[in-house]
């Protein structure tokens, strides 16, 4: 289970949105100055997302959010796996028609019918999306809020 927190900013009936800092995923990783699986990137900018509110979190509350990990382990593998896979094949698949078939150039051929099986399958991807969007299950959770001290003591002031 993948844990992040942030601070919610709007209300959008069962939803809500978050903002946080995008952070390494786990924080303690080598690669954690390149890696941000969480949160959608290197580099520590702000980026609010979409979240499930089923604990009714009020606009202002820090909260923590949840998701499952073997989501994420999927949709990168489909994001990232997906397209490579599908260009690769169609140029090697390319490549040997055009051999076959005496065609004079088949580089070019399998170069093209690459980037063509790339083109459709981002395409492919967009249209996946499109149909599971709106799939509950597959965003993050608000699971708690995180209480705050309301007056919290700065212990770098001296008492007077």
């Amino acid at each position: 289970m993948l844990r992040e927190e942030g601070v919610v900013v709007a209300l959008d009936g069962e939803y809500a949105l978050v903002s946080n800092q995008r952070k390494g995923g786990c924080g303690g990783c080598q690669s954690e100055a390149t890696c941000g699986i969480f949160s959608g990137g290197p580099g520590k900018n702000t980026v609010t997302m979409r979240v499930r509110n089923p604990i009714q979190a009020e606009i202002g509350e820090r909260v923590v959010l949840e998701m499952a990990a073997g989501y994420l382990h999927r949709a990168s593998f489909v994001v990232y796996g997906v397209p490579i896979i599908a260009m690769m094949l169609a140029g090697v698949l390319g490549r040997s028609l055009a051999l076959t078939l005496g065609v004079g150039d088949s580089e070019s051929i399998g170069a093209l019918s690459g980037l063509a099986a790339l083109s459709l399958s981002f395409y492919g991807l967009y249209r996946y999306n499109l149909r599971i969007q709106d799939d509950p299950n597959r965003h993050p959770v608000i699971t708690r809020v995180i209480e705050t001290d309301p007056d919290p003591v700065d212990a770098c002031s001296s008492p007077t």
